[in-house]
């Protein structure tokens, strides 16, 4: 059985929330998962989303405003024989890192908060700038018309699988063939397996 990896670390678990362009919201709908790719922005503790005012999702959150939102990074697929040569399929694994927060959306209406949001939204994707900042009077109209929530979370929970549970064979193995296809992805991976090695 496979061992599951939790973290804890506040940084970890922020610097994969600050680098994920999108995740996955999860929103109650009678009874049943409604689930969807948005991108988002952390900003002081909390997750945002926007979009428009109205909608299924908007009229999902105004009935149960219970939430569960899921970001994942991926690294190198391993396949089965970079771990052993015994042609079993079972070492066949991807690593990754697993953020999943739980809590409740609200509806932001201060409009400082929504330009704030926003701008921070533009930081984290457009990272060169080359941009009017969103506090200009230009972009009064648009921020009214634009629905901002966010995730008010109570729970976030964080699982790494970075190859922490490899014994010094299978490790050096893995590292070996992840330096051999030395992919751009690869390549990162390797130095992941090495720091959570340690």
């Amino acid at each position: 059985m496979r061992k599951v990896f939790e973290v804890t670390d506040k940084y970890m678990i922020d610097e994969v929330l600050s680098n994920s362009e999108y995740g996955t919201l999860s929103l109650c709908n009678d009874n049943k998962p409604y689930i969807l790719p948005l991108n988002f922005v952390m900003a002081n503790d909390e997750i945002y989303f926007h979009g428009a005012k109205k909608g299924k999702k908007i009229d999902l959150i105004k009935e149960n405003s219970n939430a569960s939102f899921n970001v994942v990074e991926t690294y190198s697929l391993l396949p089965s024989y970079f771990s052993t040569d015994d042609g079993k399929a079972c070492p066949a694994t991807h690593l990754y890192k697993s953020i999943v927060v739980e809590g409740s959306i609200e509806f932001v209406e201060n409009y400082d908060e929504k330009a704030n949001a926003l701008e921070s939204l533009m930081k984290k994707l457009q990272k060169e700038g080359k941009y009017i900042p969103l506090n200009d009077e230009i972009y009064k109209k648009a921020i009214n018309a634009t629905c901002v929530y966010k995730l008010v979370s109570s729970n976030i929970s964080a699982k790494f699988g970075l190859g922490q549970n490899f014994n010094e064979e299978r490790f050096n193995r893995v590292c070996e063939n992840l330096t051999l296809r030395g992919t751009k992805k690869d390549l990162k991976t390797l130095k992941l397996l090495i720091q959570f090695r340690n």
